[in-house]
């Protein structure tokens, strides 16, 4: 069988978030009012987003580069911001316009959304105040390419904010999430833990490491992995700001079968002692937010 030329990736990376988007539109709409009081949002990004949207003031042009659903958008927008999101997925950007279009004149800004590869986008010069990017950088073939363009588009002292995962998952990360994963009551039953661990032995944990890195999620989930983002964005921006996120928190939040008021108290929890574990060096995260500036 050959291999996917880059255009049936390109449609096959559009098809399943369009998909994600309208099946997640159905429970939750896309407005981060109501995102932010999901399980794994409260346990991992609600402070961090709220403090990023912080730096939003009215009349601010702001872009969102991979901007799925358009909630992250939308948020700008309805800080006063006029904002964009551009993403592959014209389905889930269709997601994105009905719900913008069903607040009318409540929201305070302008929200607008555009299909675009980010591979090959050309974005005009000088013209945002901020650029945000949000678990996209890793799916991207040419990502030389786009932190350029976005270090182009946006105006002096312009705010570059990333969210993303940098590098490969460690070891250690992935034993702890292993042992973690067979402790916890999950969407996986004790039999079928116990079956696995019987069957894949020592392999358990490779195993961990690639569901953690979403291999084979998507037709470009990894694409970026074999670049340094990090040292891209260092070397055409200053760094203002750079936050380990928890190496561990993320992944088992997704995965524990448990009703809130008993989930949240233990998450939290794992939360705290996965930051301590991470800053003393005994984990190695993989996720970052970092804020930085156009010079």
């Amino acid at each position: 069988m050959s291999e996917p030329t880059y255009e049936q990736k390109l449609a096959g990376e559009a098809d399943l978030w369009g998909a994600d988007a309208e099946r997640s539109a159905q429970s939750v709409p896309p407005d981060w009012r109501q995102h932010q009081n999901l399980r794994h949002n409260i346990i991992y990004h609600k402070r961090d987003i709220n403090i990023f949207l912080d730096h939003i003031q009215p009349g601010m042009r702001t872009l969102e580069l991979g901007c799925g659903s358009g909630w992250l958008t939308l948020a700008m927008a309805q800080r006063g911001a006029q904002a964009t999101g551009m993403d592959i997925s014209e389905r889930a950007l269709e997601v994105a316009r009905r719900y913008a279009e069903s607040l009318g004149e409540s929201l305070r800004g302008s929200v607008t959304y555009a299909t675009a590869d980010l591979n090959t986008i050309e974005l005009p010069a000088a013209r945002y105040d901020v650029i945000a990017v949000k678990g996209t950088l890793h799916h991207l073939m040419r990502m030389d390419h786009v932190i350029a363009e976005m270090h182009k588009a946006l105006k002096p002292s312009g705010l570059l904010w990333v969210s993303d995962s940098h590098g490969e998952e460690s070891l250690s990360t992935a034993l702890v999430a292993s042992g973690l994963m067979f402790l916890l009551p999950t969407h996986v039953s004790y039999g079928e833990k116990i079956r696995g661990l019987l069957r894949f032995g020592t392999r358990a944990p490779s195993r961990i490491k690639a569901s953690i890195e979403a291999e084979g999620l998507s037709p470009f989930e990894g694409a970026g992995r074999e670049f340094d983002w990090l040292q891209l964005i260092r070397e055409q921006f200053t760094i203002e700001q750079y936050i380990n996120s928890p190496a561990v928190t993320g992944y088992i939040t997704h995965q524990v079968r448990l009703p809130d008021w008993a989930a949240l108290p233990l998450l939290r929890t794992l939360r705290v002692v996965d930051e301590t574990l991470v800053r003393v060096g005994v984990l190695h995260n993989s996720g970052i937010i970092l804020y930085a500036r156009k010079g």
